[in-house]
């Protein structure tokens, strides 16, 4: 719970100070929280994100099983695209879902690669179309029932008939 609030501090600071929201960031207990926070202060940092969003994904690769490595770089993902750093951010996408496809069971593998999918989004469709395809071939809907909403998802936001989340507001 602290770990939480602690990244929630953050992110408030982010959007108005982001010096103070670096410190704060740092100090996140928890990895996937302390992820998340360095991954908005990159999105909002007037400085290079690129250094910042490095962090995240020091920060998440330390997390304790391979769903978590993978999904949290989503925010990394998206800072990054939203700054304009597309090869900082195809890059880290192209980790993210290569840690995701390593992910056990599979029905947590697809949730893994559906948020970085909708991470892709923001790099452009092609890229998201590309994690879609991951999905269908690693995530078989008969495997369980978040395989299958993974793909029916990911084909609604390919179609644009489902909004892809969205990760700084």
């Amino acid at each position: 719970m602290i770990a939480t609030l602690q990244r929630d501090q953050a992110i408030e600071l982010a959007k108005t100070d982001a010096l103070k929201a670096l410190a704060k960031a740092r100090s996140v207990s928890d990895p996937w929280f302390r992820a998340q926070a360095l991954s908005w202060v990159a999105r909002f940092t007037d400085s290079a994100p690129e250094p910042i969003a490095a962090e995240a994904a020091n920060a998440a690769a330390t997390c304790d099983d391979d769903y978590k490595k993978s999904a949290v770089r989503a925010w990394e993902i998206a800072a990054l695209a939203e700054r304009k750093c597309l090869v900082k951010a195809k890059t880290a996408l192209r980790e993210a879902v290569r840690i995701a496809g390593q992910v056990q069971p599979p029905a947590s593998r697809s949730e893994a690669l559906l948020i970085l999918m909708q991470a892709a989004f923001t790099i452009d469709h092609d890229t998201a179309a590309d994690v879609s395809a991951q999905i269908t071939q690693s995530c078989p809907i008969g495997d369980h029932w978040r395989c299958k909403r993974a793909a029916t998802h990911a084909s609604q936001m390919l179609e644009g008939t489902l909004e892809p989340r969205k990760f700084f507001w």
